[in-house]
C-alpha cells in the first residue's frame, strides 16, 4: 500500500511524478487552480481533449504545476451525468496509465460538483487510484517495476475530515480486493485445496481469527458426501475451512459467508472443451472473497460476528471420478441425482449451506462462480443476487451501488423447481432445460437452506475480466469484499 494523504491544498505546489486532473466536459473548469484551469481550457480549445469519460491526455512540464514533471488530464464527461463510479473509473484509468509508465508519486485533484458530497468524491478518487495500483507479475521472469510509492489527494479547500475517517475502510477494502485478485490469478498448480487451506490458516493466525480445517475422515464423519463426491476424481484431497471473527464488543448480528472454492474445474467426466478450461482457475473466487473479507473484518473490527465457510476441491476426470447417474446423499440427508458432473459447485455448496444454517445465523450469504447462464444474462461485469429475504437482497444491492460493484436482483421462479425433480432421488443437479440455468441453480441451493433462514445467493458473473478496463487489469477482478464490507459496517 502506498503512503496516502488527503489534504485541502489545491495541487499547484505538487512535486511528484504526475498530477492527475479530472475534467468535466462542456464548461469552464471551476474550482481548479487558475493556471491549471488555463492549461485544461487551452488543450480543449485546440481540440486535443474533449473530456469524454476516461479520455486521457498527458502533458510534459505543464505551466501551472510548480514542480511536477507531468500533468495528466482525464475526462469525466458531462457534469450532470457524473457518478461516483465514473469518477473512480476515470481516476483509475489515469493511474493505470501512470503505473505503466513507472511513475510512483501521484497526485490527484478531487473534482467538485454540486451533485455529490465532497467527502464521497474524495473517497471515490482514493479508491480509483488504489484499485488501479495492481499488477500480477509473480510468475514473470522479469519482475514488474515497483508500483506507487505515494498517492496525494488535493481537495482545493474542501473539508477532508469525513474522508479521512472513512480512509481505513477504503484501504481495507482495496487490500481485500487485491488479495482476491492474487488468489484468483494464481495458477491451479500452485493454489489447490491443501495450499489454499494452509494460506487460510496463516491469515487466520495473522488476524487472530478462529480457524478449523476439515479433511479426510473428518469430512466423512461430518456427512459432507456431496462435496466429497466432487473431489473424488482428483489426486488432491478436499478441504473445508471454517473461519470465525468475533468483535470485541457484543455483536450486532451473526452472518455466515459461504464460498465455493473449486480450485480447478475441468468439468469432471462431463469434460469441458479446451477453451472452457482456460480460466477455470477462477472457480474458487467465492472462497477467495470469503477469506479476504474475514481478514478485513478483523482489520476493521466490524461490529458483526462473521463466520466463513469455504469448500475447497478440484473437479477432475479419472477412474475414481463421480459419474453421471450417481445418486449422492448430501449432508442434509436429501439425495441428489447427478446428471452432469460440470454442475459441481452447487454440490459443494449444498453441504456448506446446510452446515451454515446449523450455526443459527441472522443471515447466510453464499458467493460462487456458479453458472455461465448468469453471465449470458448479465455479462461479465454484473453479479446476480437471488434470495429469500427481500430486505437482505436490497441491502446487498445498496452496498454494491455504494462500492461501485454492480449487483442485480434475479428472480427465484418457483415454477422452475419442477425441472429439478428426479425419478430416482429427491432432486437432480441440473434441470436438463437450456433456459433459466442461473435460476434453477439458485433453486437447487435453496433446497439446502433451512426454511425461515435469511439467505442470499450471489452468482459471481463479475469475478473475471478478459481485458483491461478502467482500474481493472486482465484476470481476477477482485470484486466482492468491498461491497460485503459496506454491508457489514451498517
Amino acid at each position: 500500500m502506498p503512503t496516502i494523504e488527503i489534504n485541502s491544498q489545491n495541487g499547484k505546489d505538487f512535486s511528484g511524478d504526475v498530477l492527475i486532473v479530472p475534467v468535466f466536459s462542456g464548461r469552464e473548469r471551476h474550482r481548479l487552480p487558475l493556471a491549471i484551469s488555463k492549461v485544461a481550457r487551452q488543450v480543449m480549445d485546440e481540440g486535443d481533449f474533449h473530456a469524454d469519460p476516461m479520455e486521457i491526455v498527458p502533458l510534459h512540464h505543464p505551466n501551472g504545476v510548480k514542480d511536477s514533471r507531468w500533468m495528466m488530464l482525464v475526462g469525466l464527461g458531462d457534469e450532470e451525468t457524473v457518478t461516483l463510479n465514473k469518477i473512480r473509473k476515470a481516476v483509475g484509468a489515469a493511474v493505470r496509465n501512470a503505473v505503466k509508465k513507472g511513475w510512483k508519486q501521484v497526485g490527484v485533484i478531487a473534482p467538485a460538483t454540486s451533485a455529490l458530497e465532497h467527502d464521497v468524491i474524495q473517497c471515490a478518487v482514493l479508491e480509483g487510484a488504489l484499485l488501479a495500483d495492481y499488477d500480477f507479475s509473480k510468475f514473470k521472469g522479469k519482475p514488474a517495476p515497483r508500483r506507487l510509492d505515494s498517492v496525494e489527494i488535493f481537495t482545493n479547500g474542501d473539508d477532508t475530515r469525513k474522508a479521512r475517517r472513512r480512509q481505513p475502510l477504503v484501504e481495507a477494502g482495496v487490500v481485500a480486493c487485491h488479495r482476491v485478485r492474487d488468489l484468483v490469478n494464481t495458477p491451479p498448480g500452485e493454489l489447490h485445496p491443501e495450499s489454499f487451506a494452509e494460506l487460510a490458516q496463516k491469515l487466520a493466525r495473522q488476524h487472530k481469527l478462529g480457524c478449523e480445517v476439515l479433511e479426510g475422515e473428518a469430512l466423512l464423519k461430518g456427512g459432507f458426501n456431496s462435496l466429497l463426491a466432487v473431489a473424488q476424481g482428483s489426486a488432491r484431497g478436499p478441504r473445508v475451512v471454517k473461519l470465525d471473527y468475533k468483535p470485541k464488543e457484543k455483536a450486532k448480528r451473526h452472518v455466515v459467508l459461504v464460498g465455493k472454492g473449486v480450485c480447478f474445474d475441468s468439468g469432471g467426466l462431463s469434460l469441458k472443451d479446451a477453451s472452457g478450461m482456460e480460466t477455470m482457475k477462477d472457480d474458487m473466487a467465492g472462497a477467495a472473497i470469503v477469506l479476504a473479507t474475514l481478514a478485513a473484518c478483523a482489520e476493521l473490527q466490524v461490529p458483526v460476528q462473521v463466520t466463513g465457510l469455504m469448500g475447497l476441491v478440484e473437479n477432475m476426470p479419472s477412474g475414481t471420478s463421480y459419474k453421471p447417474g450417481d445418486v449422492l446423499r448430501s449432508r442434509s440427508g436429501k439425495t441428489i441425482e447427478v446428471l452432469n458432473t460440470d454442475a459441481e459447485g452447487r454440490l459443494v455448496l449444498a453441504d456448506l449451506l446446510h452446515w451454515a444454517c446449523e450455526l443459527e445465523p441472522d443471515h447466510v450469504v453464499d458467493l460462487a462462480t456458479l453458472t455461465g447462464a448468469c453471465m449470458v444474462a448479465l455479462g461479465d461485469g454484473v453479479s446476480g443476487v437471488f434470495g429469500t429475504d427481500q430486505r437482505l437482497v436490497e441491502r446487498l444491492l445498496d452496498a454494491g451501488a455504494t462500492a461501485g460493484e454492480h449487483l442485480w436482483q434475479m428472480p427465484l421462479v418457483e415454477e422452475y423447481r419442477e425441472g429439478l425433480q428426479s425419478h430416482v432421488a429427491d432432486l437432480k443437479n441440473i434441470s436438463g432445460v437450456r433456459w433459466g440455468g442461473a435460476i434453477t441453480a439458485a433453486l437447487f441451493l435453496k433446497e439446502f437452506v433451512k426454511p425461515g433462514v435469511s439467505w442470499a445467493h450471489v452468482d459471481l458473473s463479475g469475478a473475471w475480466s478478459g481485458r483491461e478496463r478502467d482500474f481493472r487489469t486482465p484476470g481476477g477482478s477482485g470484486e466482492g469484499p468491498r461491497w460485503l464490507l459496506e454491508w457489514l459496517q451498517v
